[in-house]
C-alpha cells in the first residue's frame, strides 16, 4: 500500500513538472507571437509598407490605384533566422494579390525593408496599369 502511494506520488509529480513545462513553453511563444504582431502593425512599419506601395502604384491607397487598401496577416508573422521580421500583407481583401516584406531595424533604430516579393497577379496589374 506504502509502495503505491509512493509511486502515485512520484508520478504526479513528474506530470506537474511536464505540465509546468509545456505552459512555460506555450506562454513563451505566446508573448513572441504578440511581440511581432506589435511590430509588423506599428505606424513606424505601415510607413515602410506604404512606401513600397506608392512605388510600384503612385496612386496606390486612393480610388484611382490598383491598390486600394491593405491587410496585415498577423497569423503568418515569423522572425528569419537570418534576422528581421517576414510579414505578408494583402491587398484590396484578394488573397492573391501580396507582397512578402523582410522587415528589420537599420543602424538608426528605424524600420527598414530588407527585400520584398510581389504576387505574380499582383505583379500583371501594376503592370498594366503602367502601360
Amino acid at each position: 500500500m506504502k509502495k503505491t502511494k509512493k509511486s502515485m506520488i512520484i508520478l504526479f509529480s513528474i506530470l506537474a513538472v511536464i505540465g509546468i513545462t509545456i505552459g512555460g513553453c506555450s506562454m513563451h511563444q505566446y508573448q513572441k507571437k504578440q511581440e511581432m504582431i506589435a511590430i509588423a502593425t506599428s505606424d513606424e512599419a505601415k510607413k515602410v509598407y506604404e512606401n513600397h506601395m506608392k512605388a510600384n502604384d503612385p496612386k496606390a491607397l486612393t480610388e484611382d490605384g490598383i491598390i486600394k487598401s491593405y491587410d496585415i496577416d498577423t497569423e503568418t508573422l515569423e522572425y528569419n533566422p537570418m534576422g528581421g521580421l517576414m510579414v505578408r500583407i494583402y491587398f484590396n481583401n484578394d488573397k492573391e494579390l501580396d507582397f512578402h516584406f523582410g522587415l528589420i531595424k537599420d543602424n538608426s533604430g528605424n524600420y527598414e525593408s530588407y527585400g520584398y516579393t510581389v504576387s505574380p497577379k499582383l505583379s500583371s496589374m501594376l503592370k498594366e496599369s503602367k502601360k
